[in-house]
């Protein structure tokens, strides 16, 4: 998973995209084992997880990255046909690699919220009230959804809980799992930490 992020930085929307898909490799098994870690074990993962994400390639800096490049590339030579084409073009690809940005980071951040809050139910035996019963015990900070800014969103239901992220259209649907995006839209519905890539 740091190497996806690592790879990413100085780069272009392409080196993000491969760095997003080497994150979701890393972070595919890792929530498979969500249910078998024990709160000792993943306490570390925790830490390891936290350290990446405040290291994390910024959204801006690919951004920055990308519109230099563009921007040399103008310079060189200039057709207006071309650069008309071209930007609408990029800023529909600069929109789907965003999301996909935010996705992974969003995914990433709620399996760190879920494994504290497995941690905590394990030592206290029951579910916290918020997530800032959380911090600083288990979490150096509540975790913030990409996609809204605001923390991520937690319910606690009885011994359980619903924790989740508005996803990629920013709308809270409750709890109700994001379906497939179609070709164009954002993804209806919210991102759990077991959601697919």
């Amino acid at each position: 998973m740091r190497f996806g992020n690592e790879m990413s930085r100085g780069g272009f929307i392409i080196n993000r995209l491969v760095g997003v898909a080497c994150e979701a490799i890393g972070a595919s098994p890792l929530t498979k084992l969500v249910p078998q870690l024990k709160p000792d074990e993943a306490r570390s993962v925790i830490a390891a997880l936290e350290k990446a994400d405040s290291a994390r390639v910024t959204w801006e800096e690919v951004r920055r990255n990308e519109d230099r490049f563009s921007r040399y590339q103008l310079r060189k030579s200039f057709n207006p046909i071309t650069w008309a084409m071209t930007r609408w073009q990029r800023w529909r690809s600069m929109k789907m690699a965003e999301a996909k940005h935010k996705r992974i980071i969003a995914h990433e951040r709620l399996l760190t919220a879920e494994l504290a809050l497995r941690c905590y139910q394990t030592e206290l035996g029951r579910a916290p009230t918020s997530l800032e019963q959380l911090v600083p015990r288990y979490l150096q900070r509540v975790p913030s959804d990409p996609f809204c800014g605001r923390p991520m969103l937690y319910r606690p239901q009885g011994t359980n809980w619903l924790l989740y992220s508005v996803g990629e259209d920013g709308v809270d649907a409750g709890g109700q799992r994001a379906g497939r995006p179609v070709s164009g839209t954002a993804a209806r519905g919210d991102l759990f930490y077991d959601s697919p890539y």
